[in-house]
């Protein structure tokens, strides 16, 4: 066999491994591209940041789209549950008035995050930070982009063996 027909054999071969890398690129950059019009790919990646994908294969499959920076992600650490669960169970008198953050009870820290707001626990930081003692804690998760909006709330409490157990609380009715 001589070179040439040696090269056009090689040739004849499709690389499959380059046309499926490139149907990848192709798909996270229509993924891209919908976002900012498509409602649907905008609930679907607030759910991933939120970790509240109907299946972890959904939340793997989108682990190749880059995250967003033009979400507005907000976190809030509280030591007490949110508000809603709170009606008529702390008394304002109670509340210190030196307190920076009187006006609102049980509020630990509050931050904007660009991605990934449950990170707030879930990296080691975060961890330390706020859970060093044997209370439970809540973690509210805002994210807002383009008119739409997903709230979470997570509360966290020690089981009896003493691990950290993240659990996604009820979400009310609408």
């Amino acid at each position: 066999m001589n070179a040439s027909a040696k090269t056009s054999t090689l040739r004849a071969k499709p690389d499959w491994g380059y046309r499926i890398l490139l149907a990848i690129a192709a798909i996270v950059a229509g993924w891209l591209l919908l976002m900012p019009i498509c409602p649907p790919v905008i609930r679907s990646t607030m759910q991933r940041f939120h970790l509240r994908t109907p299946s972890f294969a959904w939340w793997a499959i989108q682990t190749p789209i880059p995250a967003m920076y033009n979400f507005k992600n907000t976190t809030e650490v509280r030591d007490l549950p949110p508000e809603g669960e709170l009606a008529g169970l702390i008394d304002p008198l109670w509340l210190s008035p030196l307190d920076e953050d009187a006006a609102k009870p049980g509020i630990l820290a509050t931050r904007t995050i660009n991605h990934y707001p449950a990170r707030e626990f879930t990296f080691a930081n975060g961890r330390v930070r706020y859970l060093q003692d044997e209370s439970p804690r809540w973690l509210v998760i805002e994210s807002h982009y383009r008119g739409e909006s997903m709230h979470s709330t997570y509360e966290l409490t020690r089981d009896d063996v003493g691990n950290w157990q993240m659990v996604l609380a009820e979400e009310p009715a609408s």
